[in-house]
């Protein structure tokens, strides 16, 4: 019998991760294609700072947050430990979580304890927190790494703007929705928005630990400096609703000054870098089966698998095996075949 075809729309870190997941879980009996309009290095995942930790997602949903996070911590952590874990900027990272309330999502993170009286005067104002290590990843490194491997296995990939998936149902047996934002368009869904993320990236090799300072009741408050493999981050924005995609001159100067306050030693840091993104928040992040019919009549199983806030890198491994679950769960009920 042919492999069933399925197409996996989007090329960022949800994307690349799912369709390495289908490959492995489903090897010799399906095709699996990439379609996206966008490739590393210019997808939102390749602003990230690669950092795991959720960041901009709906508490009411923690029950699934902690499953698929500490599945992708498992995953990060064994690429770490493994041959690969220089080639992706596989890392542990200790560092500092500063807040007035308890920080949440951090249970499976290593050695989490309250700031000692000497560590809460790290930050110049904030006097509580929590220390733990967590596990970092060079996004920039980890896409082409995940690319390769796709096309190792026999993916097919098309560089494509896609309008409605109308535009593939015909050809392929299951449609894996991966496109971020681009579903507010592509979909009507009006649930999800924005979340405008700005940030350096600047050579300050003498920055060992990370520092998060982030107030979810302050939209305004949100500084974190975080050292990659090869370079550091520092950041940001959490702005809702704004679609602006060019670097904002206000922001960066509020970006900068905040953690030059947060950590002087950054004023000597040379900028290599400055980007933005508009991150996908969803009041839930989508990850289900649709069984849907064309205006051709035709029955298409569409897996979605988007709305993942700031935490994409957090959630992506676990969001791509319970997404692979859901293609398994419909090529085992029947699924149309395609016509080509």
């Amino acid at each position: 019998m042919a492999p069933l075809k399925i197409c996996v729309i989007g090329a960022g870190v949800i994307g690349l991760s799912t369709a390495v997941c289908i490959q492995q879980e489903l090897s010799t009996h399906v095709t699996v294609t990439i379609v996206a309009d966008k490739f590393s290095p210019n997808t939102t995942s390749d602003g990230s700072g690669g950092f795991w930790g959720p960041h901009l997602v709906n508490p009411e949903q923690a029950g699934d947050i902690n499953k698929w996070g500490n599945l992708t911590f498992d995953y990060i952590f064994d690429l770490f430990r493994s041959e690969h874990g220089g080639e992706v900027g596989a890392q542990l990272i200790s560092g500092y979580c500063f807040s007035e309330s308890a920080v949440l999502f951090v249970d499976k993170c290593f050695g989490v304890r309250n700031l000692t009286k000497e560590e809460t005067f790290i930050h110049p104002e904030i006097r509580n927190g929590q220390t733990l290590t967590t596990v970092m990843i060079d996004v920039k490194a980890y896409l082409p790494w995940l690319m390769k491997k796709f096309q190792a296995n026999g993916g097919i990939v098309q560089k494509r703007h896609i309008s409605s998936l109308d535009e593939l149902s015909p050809y392929y047996d299951v449609l894996v929705n991966c496109t971020g934002l681009g579903s507010y368009q592509m979909l009507g869904d009006h649930d999800l928005r924005p979340v405008r993320g700005q940030v350096f990236r600047v050579h300050a090799p003498w920055i060992k630990h990370f520092y998060v300072d982030i107030d979810p009741t302050d939209p305004d408050n949100e500084y974190y400096v975080l050292p990659g493999a090869r370079d550091v981050v520092v950041g940001g924005t959490s702005q809702v609703g704004n679609w602006n995609t060019q670097v904002n001159i206000s922001d960066r100067d509020h970006i900068w000054n905040g953690c030059c306050k947060l950590l002087p030693s950054l004023k000597n840091a040379k900028i290599l870098d400055e980007w933005m993104g508009l991150r996908p928040q969803r009041t839930g992040i989508r990850v289900e089966l649709e069984n849907k019919q064309t205006n051709t009549g035709k029955r298409v199983i569409i897996v979605h698998n988007y709305g993942h806030g700031g935490s994409g890198v957090t959630l992506h491994w676990g969001c791509a095996l319970e997404a692979t679950k859901l293609v398994t769960h419909a090529l085992k009920m029947g699924v149309p075949k395609s016509s080509l």
